[in-house]
């Protein structure tokens, strides 16, 4: 059919030019217009691109297929715990609690009070002399209050040695009243070195030995109240 058509419009061109007549264009137009037109594609590689496409997706999907399972691993632990586990046996601890008669209790406190006094004197001493030193305090108050201080410890004395006291504790006792011997003994030194020696040197030395026999009247009773809780009262 395309053969006719072609000839047809050759014959129309020729009949033209045989009359001496311009070509009459609409009639070829009109045969071009049925002029079958050819399936052949003319871009030949439109079609490449996509077969690449589909090669890339089927060589994705094989290697992903033949990858091995992935393992599962368990979680790490949440902070602050610990995967050990850590097993801890109950110890038992037992308290020996003694029961002291009311007689022997009522002798521990007494002893308790007797060396809070025993402090307080010590303490006294030292802030006397430390006034008379400074000059904080005039020679007379001074004197004074040394004079009271020694009376106060010959009176606790006097009640040490009249207590009453527990076969057990004995012995520590005797180092309780050896003590407050020595601390009227150096109240009366610290008086001497105030009144009669030259210089600060006697007194001074008079209230470290007593500052130091009070420290000894301290242990004792320390051993005292042991020696009765140990005995059971």
């Amino acid at each position: 059919m395309f053969v006719v058509l072609k000839t047809a419009l050759w014959v129309g061109i020729k009949h033209n030019e045989r009359i001496d007549r311009p070509v009459d264009r609409a009639f070829v137009a009109r045969v071009a217009i049925f002029a079958p037109v050819s399936r052949e594609d003319p871009k030949h590689g439109r079609w490449i691109l996509p077969l690449v496409v589909a090669g890339l997706i089927g060589f994705t999907y094989v290697f992903v297929t033949a990858l091995p399972e992935a393992e599962e691993v368990d979680p790490p632990p949440a902070a602050g715990t610990s995967s050990t586990t850590t097993t801890t046996e109950a110890t038992t601890s037992s308290t020996t609690t003694t029961t002291l008669d009311p007689e022997s209790a009522a002798f521990v406190e007494a002893t308790q009070t007797i060396e809070r006094n025993v402090t307080d004197l010590a303490n006294l001493a030292q802030q006397i002399n430390d006034s008379w030193d400074t000059r904080d305090v005039t020679y007379t108050p001074t004197r004074e209050a040394l004079e009271d201080l020694e009376t106060q410890t010959e009176t606790l004395g006097g009640v040490v040695e009249a207590t009453v006291v527990p076969d057990s504790a004995a012995s520590a006792w005797a180092d309780v009243i050896a003590g407050l011997d020595s601390m009227e003994t150096e109240a009366a030194g610290m008086i001497f070195g105030l009144v009669e020696a030259e210089g600060t040197e006697p007194r001074l030395d008079a209230l470290e030995a007593y500052k130091l026999a009070a420290d000894t009247v301290e242990n004792a009773l320390g051993e005292v109240r042991g020696a009765v809780r140990a005995d059971g009262g």
